[in-house]
């Protein structure tokens, strides 16, 4: 366990999404809600005039069993078609513990860039997702995404990525017993793509993927 929360907190601090609530699993996490503490709690606020609006809530619960969880809300815009927006929770008990967060800015000249992400980690296992939007004033569209697992039965790495139309992805899967799956692949619209898929038993030979 203590090697997985390591884990997540170095993940917490590389996306910027899952930073925005760092300080949440902070506390439900590293100063957990007391187990005999029960119930919810919500705040909530906006204020809106000439220069835009400002927005936000927040809400906390604890189930009376070592368990809780915080998440938190806020956007900004300035009336003049320009803004940003975030949230993400995290949450807690015995035995696992997790925040997933986004973000997103957008422009009045069109422009858009979000990011996203999730990081669990617990007695089964650890994941890590995360992943970006953006859009150019012009309307060209980009992003990326990114995905590492690990448990009992192996680990998994995969990314993808695509840009003005073209597409590419690579993955990993390792096995508990050594064996392996790599996959590569490209798309092109108009142009098609290609996959190649290359598999690794547990004495290090490579044999025909199933």
């Amino acid at each position: 366990m203590q090697t997985h929360f390591q884990k997540t907190r170095r993940a917490l601090a590389a996306s910027p999404a899952i930073a925005l609530v760092a300080g949440a699993i902070a506390l439900v996490v590293l100063q957990p809600v007391p187990a005999e503490a029960q119930g919810f709690g919500v705040r909530a606020g906006a204020v809106s005039g000439e220069n835009g609006t400002i927005a936000g809530s927040r809400s906390v619960m604890s189930n009376g069993q070592g368990g809780g969880a915080v998440r938190r809300n806020f956007a900004v815009g300035d009336g003049q078609g320009n803004g940003t927006a975030w949230s993400g929770i995290c949450a807690a008990n015995i035995n696992a513990a997790g925040c997933s967060g986004r973000a997103a800015t957008w422009s009045a000249d069109g422009s858009f860039s979000g990011v996203a992400g999730t990081e669990i980690a617990g007695e089964n296992g650890f994941f890590s997702g995360n992943r970006t939007l953006d859009r150019d004033p012009d309307g060209s569209w980009s992003g990326s995404s990114a995905v590492e697992a690990s448990g009992q039965n192996g680990s998994y790495n995969g990314s993808a990525s695509f840009n003005d139309g073209t597409y590419s992805r690579g993955a990993v899967y390792s096995g508990a017993d050594g064996q392996s799956a790599t996959v590569e692949g490209t798309y092109e619209i108009g142009s098609g793509g290609s996959r190649i898929v290359t598999c690794i038993d547990a004495s290090g030979a490579m044999v025909e993927c199933p």
